[in-house]
């Protein structure tokens, strides 16, 4: 990649993701519907949806926005998005429906800045062992930009302050 190319590279700093809906989901609850509620995962940051009640197509329309950390292959693991759908159990354990996994660095490489998908749901192990569902999702890419001049701006703040105090520290 030419220098060029890696100047117009653009890479973000946070993923806003909204869950929409769900369809197709295995039943776990009683009279044919679920309690379900979906887990959004980037990392250890955590978020899960309320809980739609007795439905079989679940709507949410709910976010959150994850910092996301350096954006290289060698944080994939950090860079991976965790999507579960559960059935919240009246007693006892969820009952987990499915679940989704999203390499951000790969939907990033190879989409737009936002994206709006289903996902197909899979078993714990990520397998396709049953039809288990698909959820819809939003994904962003965003990046939170600190400029020079504001940077600048606050370390002659700095100095300034620390000459005050400290008549004796020199930093030209």
């Amino acid at each position: 990649m030419s220098l060029a190319d890696q100047s117009q590279q653009w890479y973000p700093t946070s993923v806003q993701v909204t869950v929409f809906q769900a369809r197709n989901l295995r039943i776990k609850g009683k009279n044919g519907t679920n309690d379900a509620y979906a887990i959004m995962q980037v990392a250890k940051d955590k978020f899960s949806t309320s809980v739609a009640e007795k439905c079989v197509a679940p709507v949410w329309k709910e976010e959150a926005t994850f910092d996301l950390p350096l954006f290289h292959h060698g944080n994939a693991e950090r860079c991976t998005l965790y999507i579960i759908v559960m059935h919240r159990a009246l007693v006892g354990l969820d009952k987990l429906l499915g679940r989704a996994v999203i390499n951000l660095l790969d939907l990033h490489d190879n989409s737009a800045r936002k994206n709006t998908d289903w996902h197909k749901l899979l078993d714990k192990n990520g397998k396709e062992d049953k039809v288990r569902g698909e959820v819809m999702l939003d994904i962003q890419f965003m990046r939170n930009n600190l400029t020079a001049s504001m940077f600048d701006l606050s370390m002659k703040e700095l100095i300034m302050f620390i000459s005050k105090e400290r008549p004796d520290i020199h930093f030209f």
